[in-house]
Formats: C-alpha cells, structure tokens, sequence
C-alpha cells in the first residue's frame, strides 16, 4: 500500500513538472538593426516587459544586427511563422502590405508627429493594421512609434537648396514602391537598395546620396564618414516603427499568454515614443555637429510641392497596389484635423 502511494504521488509530481514545463515559452525576435538603435531598445524592453508580466513564463530572446534575418526576410519568416517578433520600419514593411506606405503620401508633406498618432491611434489604424493581419502578422495593442519625418535628400558632393536641386539626384531610398515613385514625381532617380550597400555605393560615387529616410539613418549609420554634406529638410511624409507577432506563434499561446505579449507592449509604447521623439533632436544635432548643412524650405514652397504631388497621388496609389478608398478616408480625416 505504501509502495502504491509513493507510486502515485510521485506520477502526479512528474505530471506538475510537465505541465509546469509547458508553460515555459521562449519566443525569438530578430531585428536588422545594431544594439543602441530605437528598435533595439523598444525591442528589450518589451521582452523585459514579457518576462515580468508571465513571472518569468514566457521568455523573448533578442537577435541584433541582423543575425537571424534582414528585415525583408524577418517579415517573410514571420508569416510563415519561423519566427516570433520582430520591431520593423513601415517603408520596409509596406512591400508586405502596400497602404501602410499611407502616411508617406504627398498629402502627409508637412504633417506633423501628432497628426500622424491621430489617424493611426483611431479607427483607420486598426483597420490597417487588421490588414496585415490578414497576412499572418499581427500588430499588439498600442501600436506603432512614429520615429521622425522622412527627408527627401541627403547628398555628399551635388547640393539640393530648394525642390528644383533634387533633379536627376540619384538616391539610395527604401525599398517601397511609393517612396520610388514620389521621388521621381519630385525629378529624382531613385533607386531601391539595401541598407548593407549605401557606405560602399556612397564611397564609391555609385550614388549622390539617400532620399527619403531621416535625421536618425545619417546619425545612426554615421553616414557623414561615407561623404554625406548636405540636408534637405523638407518633412516629406513620416515613417513608424512597428512591433509585429507571427499570428501562427501567438495562436500556439494560452488566451493569457497571448494578452500578455499585448499588454507587455503596451508598457513599453509610450517609451518608445517619447524617446524617438527625443533622438530626433540629438540626431539632428549631431549631424550638424559633424559639417552636414541643412537645407529646408518655406513652408509656401513645402505647400507648393505638396499641391503638385496631391495630382500623382492617384495614380501613385493605383500603381502600389494601396486601398483607394481607405487612401481617401485617410485624406479626409487628415484634412479634418
């Protein structure tokens, strides 16, 4: 009898432990990005925020530099659920899903950073963000973290002092089909190319410099050591990071498990915001600081340019395979505010 009990309760030990053993996940996020980077700090954080939230649970092993994937292939693996999480920019992610190019339309030129919370905080940003849910990749509660108005040139040795500069500059931008085509609505020629490749076509005088990126690509890559000289400052649009799950990972999570990767999110957020918001002045500064020269334009002649692309903003849309009808809902409440 005594043997039985011992029996018995060492199974229902060993049954504790499996279970207690099943709860323990580990989830890996992969970011292109070096340890220091915006997305790498939101990143830690939010697998700090993870850990506590689950008691230790659920633990998030972060991947820097793009050590699992770049970032087109970090947004494939996590469709097919390869991978867990992943912290990526809307220009890289619009290839993915086309309308999140939405805020880097002409008639974003000129916006600024609370204007664009307003629409993405609202109704319209759940009901992009549903869109890339639709492709296997889901956006937590709370959403993105607006990093800083895109800039349509930075050059090394040509100057753009003024719109008609920007002319036949040819420019290494990201690689989204709408930022491709505003800037050669703008005269540009722009050319998709990865960021492992920008110093060496820089040094190499394959290019005159980036268009549409910002303040924190040339102080982040320290790009003025590549020969970057000149700014020009015409907030042409913005760009979001955005924290992304593979849907295929979190439905392998307990109801629970999955809020808590939501919730864990949401504490980290608000940080992430206001820190971007902060590096975009230090990043700014220190480009001055190392001899880049800015250029930026009136706000008649930013009104001007706008007025002239809202014409292609049509055909842009049709062409990038972006929602029209979504585009002029967007349009409409940008005007409403």
């Amino acid at each position: 009898m005594r043997k039985f009990i011992i029996a018995a309760a060492l199974a229902a030990a060993s049954s504790l432990m499996s279970a207690g053993a099943a709860l323990a996940v580990e989830l890996r996020l992969s970011v292109e990005t070096p340890p220091g980077h915006a997305r790498n700090l939101a990143s830690e954080r939010w697998a700090e925020a993870i850990k506590t939230r689950s008691n230790g649970d659920i633990t998030v092993v972060v991947f820097p530099s793009g050590q699992l994937y770049d970032n087109a292939g970090a947004i494939r693996a996590l469709a097919s659920g390869a991978l867990d999480l992943s912290v990526q920019a809307s220009p890289t992610l619009s290839q993915f899903e086309p309308n999140l190019s939405v805020i880097t339309l002409p008639m974003f030129f000129g916006a600024t950073r609370e204007q664009v919370r307003q629409i993405l905080d609202g109704p319209l940003g759940d009901e992009l963000y549903a869109m890339v849910e639709k492709k296997g990749i889901v956006v937590p509660e709370g959403g993105q973290f607006e990093f800083a108005p895109n800039n349509s040139a930075y050059t090394a040795t040509r100057e753009a002092t003024d719109f008609a500069g920007l002319a036949g500059l040819k420019l290494a931008v990201p690689p989204s089909p709408v930022v491709v085509a505003i800037l050669k609505a703008m005269g540009a020629n722009p050319i998709a190319t990865p960021r492992t490749e920008i110093v060496m076509q820089l040094t190499q005088g394959q290019i005159d410099g980036l268009g549409s990126v910002t303040d924190l690509t040339i102080s982040g890559g320290k790009l003025w050591e590549a020969g970057i000289k000149h700014a020009f400052a015409d907030n042409a649009g913005w760009g979001t990071y955005l924290p992304l799950v593979s849907k295929a990972s979190l439905s392998k999570l307990t109801p629970e498990q999955q809020q808590i990767v939501h919730d864990a999110w949401g504490d980290v957020v608000g940080w992430a915001r206001d820190y971007t918001e902060q590096e975009l002045a230090k990043a700014i500064q220190a480009n001055k600081d190392h001899g880049i020269a800015y250029h930026v334009p009136s706000d008649a002649d930013i009104k001007a340019i706008r007025e002239k692309l809202l014409a292609e903003q049509e055909t842009i849309v049709g062409s990038s395979g972006m929602n029209a009808d979504f585009v002029a809902r967007v349009k409409a409440a940008l005007e409403a505010l």
